[in-house]
């Protein structure tokens, strides 16, 4: 079993996102300002029984990838382009949030378009983004999936 050590949490970065097929995926990393992987809970309402007996509604929990990237408009094969050009498509992800650390999430996500333009004048174009996950991201601990992570845990 790994040592766990307590201690203070990480910084974001330096990392990487990657958007696109493997071998052929787009390199946002430079560009991104803000990046988290999240996940919404939604529960169904609790059934009494007529004994008394509380039967907890079924919970489901949704993923997204969000957060804040400058546009990259000159490119042809950039997010931006991609974006614009394959909207409600599917398409592989890869985050790892700081390189040192080195867990992953990874999966595929629903591409929305990002915005054109900006609020400020000689300022950098950004655009906001959430893009839905296609179910629950794999994490990958140093080299190690969340699976494996689980199963080394574990007491013997």
């Amino acid at each position: 079993m790994p040592d766990v050590v307590a201690g203070p949490g990480h910084p974001l970065g330096p990392g990487t996102l990657k958007i696109g097929a493997t071998g052929s995926a787009i390199d946002v990393s430079c560009l991104v300002n803000n990046v988290t992987v999240a996940a919404a809970k939604s529960q169904d309402d609790n059934v009494t029984k007529l004994c008394g007996t509380v039967v907890p509604g079924a919970v489901t929990y949704d993923y997204t990838i969000g957060g804040n990237v400058d546009t990259d408009i000159a490119e042809a094969t950039g997010l931006f382009a991609l974006s614009q050009s394959a909207p409600g498509s599917q398409q592989d992800f890869t985050f790892t949030p700081n390189t040192d650390v080195g867990t992953t999430a990874a999966g595929r996500l629903i591409l929305d378009p990002l915005d054109f333009g900006g609020s400020d004048v000689t300022q950098t174009m950004t655009s906001d983004f959430e893009f839905a996950l296609v179910g629950q991201p794999t994490y990958t601990y140093g080299g190690v999936t969340g699976l494996e992570a689980t199963e080394e845990l574990q007491p013997a």
